[in-house]
């Protein structure tokens, strides 16, 4: 691997209150977030995780999550990725054993560090969601109405909205609106046009993707490709 595996001496340490909550967001920059210590929720329509020491999550850039830290809060440790690296791997939570090795590495020799965490493959399993609600997210990504994907799982449309919330950060229209822009992105990170990004993600037109694309990252489809 080369050197531009990651962005040299782009590294940071965060620390994180007790009880604090980061509402969902947006980083402009792909980044490695290694857990020093404590433990925090991390929550996206990728699922929901414990994160504690050892737990390297990858963000590919504009990846929307939110995060709700625990009564001991958190010491993160942040590498910052070539997009093109995070891109090519997408959204992953590993864990690790060797959090100081891994730490040493980063501050070390911050590309070993970028080749070692994309190269991992202990992947760290997500919190296991209700038993109903893997088929609701799916349905409803898959453009059946709320209603319909509810009544299809036996729940109520309230239980359904609160639970999908809770568990993912966001409401199921705002979830469904996420999972049409990370299809999208996908598209155009992988040299699709804007038009033919659009149609991918389920947009009625280009205008749409671009009056979405802008709302959420700043960027045109042109700029973000």
């Amino acid at each position: 691997m080369d050197g531009s595996f990651c962005r040299a001496g782009d590294r940071a340490i965060d620390d994180f209150a007790p009880n604090e909550v980061l509402d969902s967001h947006r980083h402009r920059e792909a980044n490695a977030a290694l857990v020093l210590n404590g433990e925090f929720l991390e929550r996206s329509l990728d699922g929901r995780f414990a994160c504690t020491r050892g737990v390297i999550l990858v963000h590919p850039a504009y990846h929307l999550h939110a995060d709700e830290f625990c009564r001991s809060g958190a010491h993160v440790l942040t590498l910052h990725l070539e997009r093109r690296v995070a891109d090519d791997i997408g959204y992953k939570v590993i864990s690790t054993s060797a959090a100081d090795e891994f730490a040493r590495l980063i501050f070390d020799a911050p590309t070993e560090a970028a080749e070692a965490i994309v190269e991992e493959s202990r992947l760290h399993r997500p919190i296991a969601p209700p038993p109903w609600l893997p088929r609701f997210i799916a349905m409803m990504l898959s453009d059946h109405s709320i209603t319909d994907a509810a009544v299809a799982c036996g729940v109520t449309i309230e239980h359904a909205s609160r639970t999908a919330a809770r568990w993912f950060g966001e409401s199921p229209r705002q979830l469904r609106r996420e999972g049409k822009l990370q299809r999208a992105i996908a598209a155009l990170r992988a040299g699709a046009a804007p038009a033919e990004a659009a149609a991918d993600g389920g947009f009625a037109d280009q205008p749409h993707l671009t009056r979405a694309l802008k709302r959420a990252t700043g960027l045109t489809p042109a700029r973000l490709r």
